[in-house]
Order: C-alpha cells, then sequence, then structure tokens
C-alpha cells in the first residue's frame, strides 16, 4: 500500500487532536509530575505530526516515496 500525501495529512491531524486532548487533560486536577509528563507527551505528538506534514509537503505525485522504499 503507497502512502499518499492525504494519509500522511490524515495522519498528522489525528495526532495533533490526540496532542490537544492530552494538554487538555494537563490542565485538571493532576499531580505536577503527571502535569509535566502530559505536556511533554503533547510535544511529541505535536513534533510527530510536524514531520508528517514536513513529509507531506516533500511527496512527489501524491506518494511518499521514502516510506515506498523502506519496504
Amino acid at each position: 500500500m503507497d502512502v499518499t500525501k492525504d494519509t500522511l495529512l490524515r495522519s498528522a491531524d489525528t495526532l495533533l487532536a490526540e496532542a490537544r486532548r492530552t494538554r487538555k487533560l494537563s490542565g485538571g486536577p493532576v499531580s505536577e509530575e503527571d502535569r509535566a509528563q502530559l505536556l511533554h507527551d503533547a510535544l511529541q505528538l505535536e513534533r510527530r505530526a510536524a514531520t508528517l506534514e514536513k513529509d507531506a509537503a516533500s511527496a512527489k505525485n501524491g506518494v511518499f516515496t521514502g516510506l515506498r522504499a523502506a519496504r
């Protein structure tokens, strides 16, 4: 299965939504240790999403060749 720009962008959107939910949880009644972990996790999700968005922008002909070559 080829990985298309659309697939990469949908995955990035999913990660960003998860990051938003994680940040929202960090504002609730949690310990400082849990809050720090949640914020760290949200940041990691946002970084992964940014990487996917960058990959989608660099994809040629709608198919991300970097992942096809890795098979």
